[in-house]
């Protein structure tokens, strides 16, 4: 009888025990041509956000994968998260500024508003739930 409830035990707790796995799907728009690379950061802290060491994820799609089908960040945790992208069209890694004007065009999540610099994370945030999926669309500027 107690293999059976320790089983039951089991199986019962293996059935409740989810991993945190929210996604965001990003489209984005305002790409004028196809060529080089969309470059994102994932934020989870205001203090952080969009500076290069408060990335929790970061990489690159090319620019004819983002206009085709977008992207997708799998397994997140339930948390506030922020997005900063940049169409690295020169293809060199970096975000092209002249006299700290950008050069290159960028976006954020909820597409916050850019006012002599960045948006405060709270404008470019949103929640992502356990097992969520969130669609974002970012227009480039």
């Amino acid at each position: 009888m107690k293999i059976y409830t320790s089983i039951i035990i089991l199986i019962t707790i293996l059935i409740d025990f989810k991993v945190d796995a929210g996604q965001i799907k990003i489209t984005v728009s305002n790409i004028e041509e196809e060529k080089g690379a969309i470059h994102y950061g994932i934020y989870n802290d205001s203090n952080l956000f969009p500076e290069e060491e408060g990335k929790i994820l970061g990489g690159f799609k090319e620019v004819s994968e983002v206009v085709k089908d977008g992207f997708i960040i799998n397994n997140l945790q339930e948390s506030n998260y922020a997005i900063a992208i940049y169409h690295d069209k020169n293809s060199n890694s970096k975000f092209d500024t002249f006299l700290a004007i950008p050069k290159e065009k960028y976006g954020f999540s909820n597409n916050a508003k850019v006012f002599f610099g960045p948006p405060k994370f709270e404008d470019a945030s949103f929640f992502v739930g356990r097992d969520s999926i969130i669609e974002i669309s970012i227009e480039l500027r």
